[in-house]
């Protein structure tokens, strides 16, 4: 009885974490991701995937009122378990891709954005079409 149970209950852990590899693994990020806070700001990002383990994402952002300042960025980053980030110096960028959305968290403010702008925020999926990387919005 004690090897049954202990088949079993393998049989399920196997089961499961060949679910998790695979949904990790399998994550397409390709496609368009945006946000829009009206008068707040808005934000869009480009990611196509290159390979099982590099993208290149594409960032546009744009403040809000009164200065509407912008950023830009384009990099090709590593790719892993549906995580990508950049840091140089005092910049950090973190996107944390779901098969809808992205989350992008920012640590520091040298990422070469205007004034006041930051990349931070959660950016719903709108296609998932591989996007035009050479037109930021």
């Amino acid at each position: 009885m004690l090897k049954q149970s202990f088949l079993f209950y393998f049989t399920i852990l196997i089961t499961l974490s060949s679910f998790y590899i695979e949904k990790a693994t399998g994550l397409n990020p390709t496609g368009t991701y945006e946000y829009d806070h009206g008068n707040n700001g808005n934000g869009k990002v480009k990611v196509q995937k290159l390979s099982s383990d590099k993208i290149k994402v594409s960032i546009f952002v744009v403040g809000g009122e009164p200065s509407h300042n912008m950023g830009e960025f384009m990099k090709e980053l590593k790719f892993k378990n549906g995580v990508a980030v950049y840091k140089s110096g005092d910049c950090g960028l973190k996107f944390v891709f779901s098969s809808n959305a992205v989350k992008v968290i920012q640590t520091g403010w040298n990422c070469g954005f205007g004034a006041g702008i930051a990349a931070d925020g959660y950016y719903k999926k709108t296609s998932n079409k591989v996007p035009n990387m050479e037109e930021p919005y």
